[in-house]
C-alpha cells in the first residue's frame, strides 16, 4: 500500500488517534488498580537501590532504569506505587505504538482495535507491564524502532531514521539485547536486498552518529571497566537451568494467551501476503533470528517479548482484513474473545487478589485444567503462586529480623554480609537507619564493598548448612532459619559469626574476583586517581566512575 493510500485511509478515520489513545488509557488503569499489592519485587528492590547514585554503567546491568528510579523518586516520592508510575506509562506507550504500527500498515479502526486489544491481553505483557524492571523499557523501544523503520518505509522521511537511531541507543542503555534485534533486521535487509543493502546504508550515517553520541558515555564507562558485562554474560550463561526446546516452544506461542491468535496471523500475514522482496520481509524474518539466537544463548523467552507489537499490529490489520465483511456483532464476539481469556489469566499474572485467594484461585485453576506451568519457578519446583508474585514477599519481615539478629547496642561494629544481591537490595531498602551496614559481592553491589573484610562481627545470611559454615569463623550461632510461605527467601539461614577466621576472608576475596575478574585494575586506578591530578585517562575514569 503507497503512503498516498495510507494518507486517504487516514482522512476516512480522522478519530483513529483518539482511539490509539484511549486504548492507551485503558492499559494505564488496568495496572493502576493493584500497584501497591503484595510489595516491591527482588528486582525492583536491586534497582532502586542502585539509582541512588547516578552511574553511566554498572558491572551487570544497562543504567537505563536505575535512571528511571532516580527520576521517581523525585517526582513521586518512595512509595511502592511511585516506583511503578513510569513502567506503566511506558507500557502505555507501548500499546499506543502498537495501534500506530497499525495504523502506518494501512489498517483502520477494527485493525487498531483487535491489534491494541491483542497486546493489552497477552498474560506476558500483562505480567511485565507495571514493574520497575528493563523489560518493560525494553518493550517499549524495541516497538518503537519497530515503529520508527515501518513509519520511515511508508513516508521515506529522514526524521524517522533519526527516531528509529534514538530508540536502538536507549534500548542499549536499557538492555544490550537490543543489538541482536537490530543485528536481525540488518541480516534480513541483506538477505532481501543484497544488492542495493550497502548503497542504502548510506542514509544511515548521521542517525549513526546520533546513535553513538548518546551511548559513547556508557561504552566508555564499559571500557575503563574492562567491559564486565561480557564477563557477566558468561556467568549467566553458565548458571543458567537446563534448556528445554518443547517448553520454550510452549512458552512462545500460549504465554500471550488467546492474543496468539493475532500475533501469528500477523507472521503469516508478513511472511505470506505481501510481495516478493517487500520491505515488510524483513519483520518476519528478523522474527525467527531472535527467537533462535536466545534459544541458543539460552536467554530467557521475555528477553525478546519487544518483537511481539508489531505483530499484534500486522494481525491486527490481517484479522481486520478477514473479519471486516462480518457483522457487527460477530466483530465484537472475536474481540471480547481476546479480553474474556485475559480476564482469566488476570489474577495470574497481576496482584489484584489477595495471597490466600491467589493461591486458592490457582489451586481451583490447575484442578480444573491440570495447567500448572504458572506455578513453576525457574529452578524447575513447583510453587503455589507465580515466582515474580514470591519474589514481592518477605522483605520486610527479613529486614526486621536481621535487625533483631544485629543488636541494636553492637550494630555499628557489625555488617551484614549475603550472596544474594536481592536480599541485600531489600535489607538496604527496608532496614531503616538501625541496619549495619549491608554489603555483597554480587552483581553491581561490589563496587560498593570493601576490599577485604575487616570486621569481627557479621551477620551472615545465606542457604548454606552450619557444617558449611562453622569453619568461616571461631564463633558461629545459627540465629534463625526464615520460614516465610510464598516467598523464595523460606529457608534462608541468619548466622552470627564472630572471631572470623581466613577461610571467610580468602572466600570473600575470591568471591569478588571470580564475578569481576578486573577488579584489581580498578582497584588500582582507584588508588592511582588519590595520588595524581586528573588527568587523560585518569579524568575520564572520575568522569564515568
Amino acid at each position: 500500500m503507497t503512503y498516498a493510500k495510507i494518507n486517504e485511509k487516514f482522512e476516512q478515520f480522522p478519530k483513529l488517534d483518539t482511539l490509539i489513545f484511549s486504548f492507551g488509557i485503558l492499559k494505564l488503569l488496568i495496572h493502576l488498580i493493584a500497584l501497591n499489592a503484595y510489595g516491591l519485587h527482588a528486582d525492583e528492590l536491586y534497582y532502586i537501590e542502585l539509582s541512588k547514585d547516578f552511574a553511566w554503567g554498572f558491572l551487570d546491568i544497562s543504567p537505563f532504569v536505575t535512571w528511571i528510579g532516580k527520576l521517581s523518586s523525585i517526582l513521586f516520592g518512595s512509595s511502592i506505587m511511585s516506583w511503578r508510575i513510569f513502567p506503566c506509562l511506558f507500557s502505555a506507550l507501548t500499546v499506543m505504538l502498537t495501534g500506530y504500527i497499525a495504523k502506518y500498515l494501512g489498517g483502520g479502526k477494527l485493525a487498531v482495535i483487535i491489534a491494541c486489544s491483542a497486546i493489552i491481553c497477552s498474560p506476558s505483557f500483562l505480567a511485565t507491564s507495571y514493574l520497575l524492571q528493563p523489560v518493560v523499557f525494553d518493550e517499549f523501544f524495541w516497538t518503537l524502532l519497530a515503529f520508527a523503520v515501518i513509519a520511515f518505509q511508508k513516508t521515506k522521511k529522514e526524521s524517522f531514521l533519526y527516531l528509529a537511531s534514538a530508540a536502538f541507543a536507549f534500548g542499549m542503555l536499557n538492555k544490550y539485547t537490543i543489538l541482536i534485534y537490530v543485528v536481525s533486521l540488518g541480516f534480513a535487509s541483506l538477505l532481501l536486498n543484497p544488492t542495493s543493502f550497502f548503497p542504502a546504508f548510506k542514509k544511515f550515517l548521521k542517525p549513526g552518529l546520533l546513535f553513538l553520541l548518546i551511548v559513547a558515555p556508557n561504552i566508555i564507562w564499559q571500557w575503563l571497566h574492562g567491559f564486565p558485562i561480557f564477563h557477566y554474560s558468561t556467568i549467566v550463561g553458565k548458571g543458567s537451568f537446563s534448556f528445554e526446546p518443547g517448553d520454550y516452544l510452549f512458552q512462545l506461542f500460549f504465554f500471550h494467551g488467546a492474543s496468539v491468535a493475532v500475533w501469528s496471523a500477523g507472521f503469516v500475514f508478513l511472511l505470506f501476503y505481501q510481495k516478493k522482496r517487500d520491505p515488510l520481509l524483513i519483520w518476519p524474518i528478523s522474527f525467527l533470528v531472535v527467537i533462535v539466537v536466545l534459544a541458543v544463548l539460552k536467554g530467557k523467552l521475555y528477553y525478546g517479548l519487544g518483537i511481539f507489537p508489531l505483530f499484534f499490529a500486522a494481525g491486527g490489520y490481517c484479522w481486520a482484513i478477514l473479519i471486516g465483511k462480518f457483522k457487527l456483532n460477530r466483530q465484537i464476539a472475536f474481540v471480547a474473545t481476546l479480553y474474556l481469556f485475559a480476564l482469566f489469566s488476570l489474577p495470574v499474572v497481576i496482584p489484584v487478589l489477595s495471597i490466600a485467594k491467589c493461591k486458592r484461585y490457582l489451586s481451583d485453576v490447575v484442578s480444573l485444567t491440570g495447567f500448572s506451568r504458572p506455578l513453576v519457578w525457574e529452578d524447575g519446583t513447583q510453587g503455589s503462586i507465580p515466582q515474580f508474585f514470591a519474589d514481592m514477599c518477605g522483605w520486610e519481615m527479613l529486614a526486621k529480623k536481621v535487625n533483631l539478629a544485629a543488636d541494636i547496642k553492637h550494630a555499628e561494629n557489625t555488617i551484614v554480609l549475603t550472596d544474594n544481591y536481592a536480599i541485600a537490595g531489600g535489607l538496604k531498602y527496608y532496614g531503616g537507619s538501625k541496619m549495619p551496614k549491608v554489603i555483597s559481592v554480587n552483581n553491581s553491589f561490589l563496587l560498593n564493598s570493601p576490599e577485604k573484610l575487616k570486621s569481627e562481627s557479621i551477620i551472615y545470611l545465606s542457604k548454606e548448612q552450619p557444617n558449611q559454615v562453622i569453619n568461616l569463623a571461631k564463633h558461629v550461632q545459627l540465629m534463625e532459619i526464615l520460614k516465610i510461605e510464598n516467598s523464595h527467601l523460606n529457608g534462608i539461614k541468619i548466622y552470627k559469626l564472630s572471631g572470623l577466621t581466613d577461610v571467610i576472608k580468602r572466600k570473600y576475596i575470591q568471591d569478588r574476583y571470580s564475578f569481576y575478574p578486573n577488579l584489581e585494575n580498578v582497584n588500582q586506578q582507584e588508588i592511582y586517581n588519590k595520588s595524581t591530578k586528573p588527568n587523560g585517562n585518569s579524568l575520564l575514569w572520575k568522569i564515568f566512575n
